[in-house]
């Protein structure tokens, strides 16, 4: 095997675009689990191992300062972050050396096209520096593209709407079935087919995921698609809408399930009241009795069960007789 055919072997998994922190854990489970927090704990693992893979790729190399101006950048290959995300990275980067060089292809002519730190290098330009430490590592070019997809794919952090994307475009690409698709990444078959639910909503909505990737996950995508099917496409687009001005506004509560609830023709579940603070009643330094309020109810519940609740409950009886009592006056 030559040194190119063995370092594209090792590049089988590799992460590209590792902007966030390398973590190592638990190795790989042998076995893909079936359960959705078991899926993600088996994603969660293969992306640890891809960050450590390019991690020993890179030792055998020695990062070199790269003008920004010779860097190529592939539209798709970049990993979405949120706003508090891409503001925490941008102050790290103002402040502290690069701690993880980006990664680029061999070059060509027309320069270095950049495989891992796609968000690093767009702060860089942003903050106006002129070079970035980048390792280049060789891999083999029909293996480029599918190891730049599953790779981002595997990122936690990545939207459902994302991962959607990169596997109806795979499928495009190929002609893959479900099937193949599952064989392929290694996600489950039921989670590929909850991805791709994002297909029958409608083109309006996807124009509004696309700028706002992380409002909806996959599981609020199936109660949604059902409402567009049924014909209340529109309703489904203002959902979506409400949950993107809920995204930028603390104060506005409307929830995944609230979308799905609106998009249906429901109305969603009022939010209970918060509970307000107990009442202590004193018998001298001891506790008597503790009065919690919910709502319109008032539950009252004695220190010693020998306080005779019955009893108290007669006098509380006459005592709210006597109040009504007197409004009434």
């Amino acid at each position: 095997m030559t040194m190119l055919k063995d370092q594209a072997a090792r590049a089988a998994s590799v992460n590209l675009d590792d902007d966030g922190p390398i973590v190592r854990g638990a190795p790989v489970a042998e076995r893909e689990p079936k359960t959705a927090p078991g899926q993600l704990m088996s994603l969660q693992g293969k992306y640890r191992d891809a960050l450590e893979k390019i991690e020993q790729l890179q030792k055998g190399g020695v990062a070199m300062d790269l003008d920004l101006s010779r860097i190529i950048k592939v539209p798709g290959r970049q990993r979405p972050l949120t706003p508090d995300e891409r503001a925490e990275l941008k102050a790290n980067l103002k402040k502290n050396p690069l701690a993880h060089p980006v990664t680029v292809l061999p070059e060509t002519e027309a320069g270095f096209e950049l495989l891992s730190g796609y968000n690093r290098v767009d702060i860089y330009e942003e903050l106006d520096r002129k070079t970035i430490k980048a390792f280049v590592i060789d891999v083999e070019p029909e293996k480029v593209k599918v190891l730049a997809f599953y790779a981002n794919l595997l990122a936690p952090s990545l939207p459902d709407f994302k991962k959607y994307q990169g596997l109806k475009e795979r499928q495009e690409e190929t002609g893959f079935t479900y099937e193949q698709l599952e064989e392929e990444s290694g996600m489950s078959l039921s989670t590929i087919s909850r991805l791709f639910q994002f297909d029958s909503l409608p083109a309006a909505v996807h124009q509004v995921l696309e700028r706002n990737p992380f409002v909806l996950g996959a599981t609020a995508a199936v109660g949604l698609a059902r409402a567009a099917e049924a014909g209340r496409g529109d309703l489904v687009l203002e959902a979506v809408n409400k949950l993107v001005e809920a995204a930028g506004n603390k104060e506005i509560k409307f929830t995944e399930e609230n979308a799905v609830a609106y998009a249906n023709g429901s109305k969603p579940a009022a939010a209970k009241p918060p509970a307000r603070p107990e009442l202590v009643v004193k018998q001298g330094k001891r506790n008597f009795a503790k009065l919690s309020v919910r709502g319109d109810q008032v539950t009252i519940k004695f220190a010693d069960p020998a306080a005779l609740p019955d009893d108290w409950a007669e006098r509380f009886k006459r005592f709210i007789e006597q109040e009504i009592g007197k409004d009434v006056g």
